[in-house]
């Protein structure tokens, strides 16, 4: 939930310094009960456009009580979550006042008092799609019957009907929440569709089969018709663009990006040449936004927003923008602190060799990638261990699973979090090492977390994460004695 509380404050200034309650901004007010102390967060769309990477936390009165605004030209909708647990429902709001009292204990039950009642209960239907639309690509359900259909007429069928029936529902409502609802069902149906050409294109099938699949999916294309400046209003834009960018760049040419970098220019020039408008806008928005919030911190992402800027000067996200190109630039420019300590690893041959550097101490080895977002997420929880490492003579070692290609990044992030102690990035000699050691069957979940006693053995093949210091300085004392 990092910069959460900025994201607030900032966006309350430009309200209440420009906007105020006026009829160009949206407020929301009511009250939450059965939190338990839990946390709300919200995503709202500004200006039509859906940010998936934008989330703001619900600050709560002491009486539990609400209250948020934001600017708005028009209707928009608001999507509301028990942080890391559970989806509470979407509403569709107006400007000026809109009340909506949450049951944190409930799911897609939110009923909010405006007056759009028929588009809000057509905004449960399309969650609830959403909803189905993600099962599938889970394999947790198939409401369509597709999953285990190959035949690429048939599942075309099946998701086309699926989707009229659901169409003939939108009615009772103005002209622009009809074409944006639409147009939800219609990019739903095409990640749908997506999810099982593309578990088909990589499975060992005939080319027969393969070419069939491809020509149906073109008729998918024209069916959702992603062209159209409404399919930035939904949930499923940012997937669907860049599967299909994803599908002409990798599927079809069974090509892959050297490095995430090339991947971002890649993606990026993909979307000027071949979208326009508010889609080009936004898909392009999208690369430096998803780097930013994915914490990648790709070096050619600056010159990608010069370029942005040029083609869509006035766009509504240039303020996300800049803070997330500012983000970049600081990530890039900073320097490694003289605690974090970058082990050449290019002539060691086994796991064993850096671990009997630090005989007679004891080591907590904490195993992670720069792609792991939960990994990062327990870099907030790292000062008590650090602090209790250097009262107890502890050897901190983070051991990055990351490719060579991205060592850069990696020492970076070290810096950023500042993850004082020794820093190894595994190479091809003990990458099974590595695996074998403290993974199962060749599988190794991250964050993944150990400790190796003073005798040198490995006392603590799963131990305690940061997270719980407790646990953890009692398992570090055990492995000291």
């Amino acid at each position: 939930m990092k910069n959460q509380r900025l994201g607030c404050v900032l966006a309350g200034i430009a309200i209440f310094g420009l906007t105020g309650c006026s009829p160009e901004s949206i407020t929301l007010e009511g009250k939450v009960s059965n939190l338990s102390g839990n946390t709300i967060v919200y995503r709202p769309t500004m200006d039509g456009i859906y940010n998936a990477t934008q989330r703001d936390t619900l600050f709560l009165q002491a009486d539990s009580t609400y209250r948020i605004t934001f600017p708005s030209k028009g209707n928009e909708k608001i999507s509301f979550y028990i942080y890391g647990q559970k989806y509470l429902g979407t509403v569709y709001a107006e400007p000026g006042k809109n009340v909506l009292d949450i049951d944190a204990s409930l799911e897609n039950s939110l009923s909010i008092e405006n007056t759009l009642a028929n588009e809000n209960e057509i905004v449960k239907e399309l969650s609830r799609l959403q909803g189905e639309v993600f099962n599938l690509r889970a394999r947790r359900g198939d409401a369509f019957q597709v999953a285990k259909d190959t035949v690429a007429s048939s599942v075309y069928q099946k998701l086309t009907d699926y989707a009229s029936g659901i169409e003939q529902k939108i009615t009772g409502v103005d002209d622009v929440f009809k074409k944006r609802a639409v147009q939800d069902v219609r990019m739903q149906m095409l990640l749908a569709f997506m999810n099982q050409y593309m578990w088909i294109s990589y499975q060992d099938t005939a080319e027969e089969t393969k070419k069939e699949w491809e020509s149906v999916y073109s008729n998918m294309l024209d069916f959702t018709d992603i062209s159209r400046p409404e399919n930035v209003f939904s949930d499923a834009f940012a997937d669907v663009i860049s599967n299909v960018a994803g599908i002409e760049l990798y599927m079809k040419t069974k090509q892959q990006p050297k490095d995430r970098n090339e991947g971002k220019q890649k993606l990026f020039d993909w979307y000027k040449n071949n979208l326009k408008g508010r889609v080009q806008e936004v898909a392009m928005a999208n690369v430096i936004l998803e780097d930013a919030s994915n914490e990648s911190y790709s070096t050619g992402i600056p010159a990608l927003y010069e370029q942005f800027k040029e083609l869509h000067p006035a766009s509504t996200l240039t303020p996300a923008l800049e803070e997330a190109v500012q983000k970049n630039i600081a990530f890039n420019n900073q320097e490694l602190p003289e605690d974090i300590h970058i082990l050449n690893t290019d002539s060691v041959r086994s796991f064993k060799e850096i671990t009997d550097r630090y005989a007679g101490k004891v080591i907590f080895i904490d195993i992670w990638a720069t792609w792991c977002g939960p990994c990062r997420e327990s870099f907030a929880h790292v000062k008590p261990l650090q602090q209790y490492a250097k009262e107890n003579d502890i050897v901190l070692l983070y051991v990055s699973i990351d490719r060579p290609t991205d060592a850069a990044l990696w020492k970076k992030m070290a810096g950023y979090y500042n993850l004082k102690g020794d820093h190894v990035i595994i190479n091809e000699f003990f990458k099974m090492d590595i695996y074998n050691t403290f993974g199962n069957n060749g599988a190794l979940y991250i964050p993944h977390c150990a400790i190796i006693n003073k005798k040198g053995e490995l006392q603590f093949k799963k131990a305690a994460s940061p997270e719980d210091m407790d646990k953890l300085a009692e398992q570090l004392r055990e492995a000291g004695e």
